[in-house]
């Protein structure tokens, strides 16, 4: 069988394996913020999460696009049959691609049977195959991060054109709409890039100047309505999450009830808490202000405890990277999904090593920093399992240099 062949047949079967998932695991409705943010949408075409003597505010705290995916496929099924029907589907599509996607990304660093075997394991990885039947955000991040990294490697290999920049904007700018954390890989990569190569200054300078510019309906409706310059507005909250008298590994595992008295606990360290959110006025600038209040709390939680809370940071940092020995979460301990986890995450450490003495070059010098940069940044809020979509696919890449290295020692091996 041909090369060719070999990656079709990869590609149609992960299509088959994600599509069985869907049909049988998927989730039958939105939950928590989604839904909150979706009806509220539906009901007044208002991005708005809360809701005060009837008025709807307006609302950074989740960044828009996959309320605006949620929306289109809304749209496309006409409500002729359930809309989340048509978002797996697309969520499938585009899961499939990201297979596409990612033995590009592997052809930089391998030949192609190293990468088509690359890509075998990432199209059947268990976690990237049952994320296609979640409503989240996560089947979508993972085609808009590989799309962008794929687009970045060209980049660096000085292999440009107009319209691969133009796609790495539009790229760019649906990350920046889709995850807060993708405004420091944008930033990074741009210095990187520079530092790199100081001929690629216009086309960085191009980069962040459009990805902004496409972006900047949505800031100036923020500001308009906030008076404040932003794209999301969850800072805050989600260091709180992670970094609070209760949090665990995962954060504190309560969803942001519009009305934190319905459903948060009664305890005696949150006292003072809810009454400075009682306290937030019910304006526009509400989701700031509680913002605000919410960051105060945890910077004050963590310098009040510096040895608590750093005990904290390293096991969520090494839960990120590894696996979560304490999780609470229904499933997680399954074999199919811890099993690859382990031996993943522990291969690509001597991968790491193998593949900076291998190479030597600006290509996996920056994959390897973005995997620490994600991995240093998540782990100082709260680590939730599909939160390792973000670097499992260099960590697969990394793996890939380690399993390359043992087969030529096995082959010298049996030689001699």
């Amino acid at each position: 069988m041909t090369y060719s062949n070999k990656f079709k047949l990869i590609i149609f079967f992960s299509f088959l394996l994600k599509l069985t998932f869907i049909l049988f695991f998927h989730e039958k409705g939105l939950s928590d913020e989604w839904l909150i943010l979706f009806k509220n949408y539906l009901n007044n075409k208002s991005y708005s999460y809360y809701i005060f003597d009837g008025r709807y505010i307006p609302s950074s705290y989740m960044p828009p696009l996959y309320l605006f995916f949620l929306y289109f496929s809304k749209i496309i099924s006409l409500d002729m049959f359930n809309f989340l029907y048509v978002t797996y589907f697309f969520q499938l599509l585009l899961s499939t691609f990201s297979v596409y996607l990612f033995f590009y990304i592997c052809r930089n660093f391998f030949n192609k049977n190293y990468s088509l075997f690359g890509v075998l394991i990432f199209s059947i990885f268990p976690l990237l195959v049952y994320s296609n039947a979640l409503v989240s955000s996560a089947t979508l991040q993972l085609f808009l991060y590989l799309s962008f990294f794929k687009l970045y490697l060209d980049l660096l290999n000085e292999n440009k054109n107009v319209f691969k920049l133009v796609c790495l904007i539009f790229v760019s700018s649906a990350c920046l709409l889709l995850r807060g954390e993708f405004l420091i890989i944008l930033l990074f990569s741009i210095i990187y890039l520079v530092v790199i190569n100081k001929k690629m200054i216009s086309f960085a300078i191009i980069l962040i100047v459009c990805s902004f510019l496409i972006t900047s309906p949505y800031i100036i409706r923020n500001f308009m309505n906030t008076g404040k310059i932003h794209i999301v507005n969850v800072t805050g909250y989600a260091l709180w999450k992670g970094n609070n008298h209760l949090a665990k590994v995962e954060g504190f595992h309560n969803s942001l009830h519009p009305n934190q008295n319905k459903s948060w606990p009664k305890v005696d360290e949150f006292k003072n808490l809810y009454k400075k959110l009682n306290n937030v006025p019910k304006n526009n600038k509400y989701e700031i202000n509680r913002d605000e209040v919410f960051k105060k709390e945890a910077i004050n939680n963590i310098f009040s405890d510096k040895k608590k809370y750093f005990k904290l940071y390293l096991k969520k940092l090494i839960s990120y990277f590894f696996i979560d020995i304490n999780s609470t979460l229904k499933n997680y301990y399954h074999p199919a999904h811890i099993y690859p986890l382990i031996i993943f995450s522990f291969m690509s450490l001597p991968g790491f090593l193998i593949g900076i003495k291998k190479f030597r070059n600006s290509k996996i010098v920056y994959i390897f920093l973005i995997t620490g940069l994600l991995t240093f940044l998540i782990s100082s809020f709260f680590i939730l399992p599909r939160y390792k979509i973000s670097i499992i696919s260099f960590q697969i890449l990394s793996s890939l240099f380690f399993i390359e290295y043992l087969i030529k020692i096995f082959k010298k091996e049996k030689k001699i």
